[in-house]
């Protein structure tokens, strides 16, 4: 990886690590999706097949701080799986040799 290349990875992180801190500043805290649709059109709500680690993207209990922490560490598991997945596809498909 080039030099302006990790400029680029690293100057992406720290845009994602940004809008995750001020995002649950600036999201409305009555979002109108998926949830307010199905409530409009009367479906019910079921029990879920399993338990979220972050329900409603927050850790209970800290307020804006939990939901700041959710989301950095969605962004940073995320990122970790991408890295993984980059490097298993690098080493079964080398780039092939100069001539």
């Amino acid at each position: 990886m080039s030099t302006n290349d990790k400029y680029i990875v690293i100057a992406g992180v720290i845009i994602c690590l940004v809008i995750a801190v001020m995002s649950p500043f600036i999201a409305s805290p009555d979002p109108d999706g998926l949830e307010k649709s199905a409530e409009d059109a009367g479906v019910p709500e079921v029990e879920a097949s399993y338990e979220s680690p972050f329900p409603d993207y927050t850790i209970e209990g800290l307020d804006k701080i939990g939901e700041i922490a959710a989301l950095v560490i969605g962004i940073i598991i995320t990122l970790i799986i991408a890295y993984i997945v980059a490097e298993l596809l690098k080493r079964r498909n080398p780039p092939e040799a100069s001539k």
